[in-house]
């Protein structure tokens, strides 16, 4: 799963996302809103430095980049909202990343529980596993290597994050 993670520059941060079919990479909206092109780099050192933003959903933190060309193979979102709490997940992302060409990170937790947004339509993992600063857009793994979803939001007061499930991302 990690070569298809990538680590997205922008002149205000950075940030993760993910390589999935035809040469896009989803991540957060607020990570690329409101630049028309990126900086995207993959763990094998692949970069592209003016990646275009093809689209992004303020009101779901959504956005495609893309398309690019790389040999990189692209992962599949995979719809899993029905796995249940308690259930293993790992977080793959570049948080709090300095360097120009980083490795990612990976936290684990479990799935505490999903929460609907109806306004967004959405629905989100509520997990443990820790979210920082520049993992916004990294995957949530489910224990049989499904990206079931991105990371978003983070609340470190409570020391729980929201990801948002691949499931509705994908329409």
């Amino acid at each position: 799963v990690a070569p298809s993670v990538a680590f997205i520059d922008t002149p205000t941060g950075t940030g993760s996302g993910v390589l999935i079919e035809g040469g896009y990479v989803v991540t957060n909206t607020h990570m690329v809103w409101p630049f028309e092109t990126v900086r995207v780099v993959f763990p094998d050192g692949t970069e592209i430095l003016q990646a275009p933003v093809l689209n992004w959903d303020l009101m779901g933190d959504v956005a495609v980049i893309g398309p690019i060309s790389s040999s990189i193979e692209p992962l599949e979102l995979v719809g899993r909202e029905d796995l249940v709490t308690g259930s293993e997940v790992f977080l793959i992302g570049y948080p709090g990343e300095t360097e120009q060409f980083p490795q990612p990170s990976i936290t684990r937790g479990i799935i505490s529980r999903t929460r609907e947004w109806q306004p967004a339509q959405m629905t989100y993992f509520q997990t443990d596993a820790l979210i920082a600063g520049g993992q916004s857009g990294g995957v949530l793994v489910s224990e049989d290597a499904e990206v079931i979803g991105i990371s978003g939001f983070s609340f470190t007061e409570a020391d729980f994050g929201l990801v948002a499930s691949s499931a509705d991302i994908q329409h």
